[in-house]
């Protein structure tokens, strides 16, 4: 399932409605919410994403846990609101649909990437660029992998196939294997940057279709060689 989180920015909170019961909140404003979350998770229901949000949150979310005043948007492989589907309100009990008119909202903090994770498709989303959220997008050690051209860097994790993480995409010639999530980010020489509209476009295509990597190949690739530049 591909969702979407939304919190009340407090500072733009000037009804302090956050945490509020929906039957105590006149309006459900969009414009005093930030997107907190983009991705996918492994729920079939609201309930498991409220209890996933509180109990093991996903490595990119960036808010608190999920609570009363939260809204969660489910949406389609395209990222597009899903036609049965729509906006739910965390309330004091369950979750009650509502009109939520989400391109109102702030987004995301930090770099933009384009992010990749085993047998799903890629999401354009924001991470933050301190060492420890780069290490949480890929569950572990960072490794950058110089495989593109001038400016552009895959980073992926250090340790990804001695942990036997699923094989995620062929890169090069598709001779090599990345396993385990990665994100494609800009490479200023120095630090890692934001990618551009074009790269993140570009990007998004070259990674559209998941692919199908057997536990053996990934295995059978484990000393395939970086090349610096």
């Amino acid at each position: 399932m591909r969702i979407k989180i939304f919190q009340i920015n407090t500072d733009k909170d000037a009804e302090k409605v956050k945490f509020r019961a929906l039957n105590e909140v006149e309006v459900v404003d969009p414009k005093i919410y930030k997107n907190v979350y983009h991705g996918d998770v492994e729920a079939e229901s609201l309930e498991q994403i409220y209890s996933m949000f509180n109990d093991n949150r996903p490595p990119t979310f960036q808010g608190h846990s999920l609570s009363m005043s939260d809204i969660v948007q489910i949406c389609d492989k395209e990222d597009t609101l899903m036609e049965n589907d729509a906006c739910y309100y965390c309330d004091e009990i369950g979750f009650k649909k509502v009109d939520f008119d989400a391109d109102k909202c702030a987004d995301m903090s930090g770099m933009r990437v384009v992010y990749v994770t085993p047998n799903h498709t890629p999401l354009d989303i924001r991470i933050l660029s301190d060492l420890r959220s780069l290490q949480n997008a890929v569950d572990g050690l960072i490794e950058p992998i110089y495989s593109e051209p001038e400016g552009i860097v895959l980073v992926g994790n250090d340790e990804a196939k001695l942990r036997n993480m699923k094989g995620n995409r062929r890169i090069g010639d598709g001779s090599s294997i990345i396993a385990g999530p990665f994100f494609v980010c800009g490479d200023s020489g120095e630090d890692f940057i934001s990618l551009t509209d074009k790269q993140a476009e570009e990007y998004m295509e070259k990674f559209a279709q998941p692919e199908d990597i057997s536990d053996a190949e990934v295995q059978q690739d484990t000393g395939f060689t970086i090349h610096f530049f």
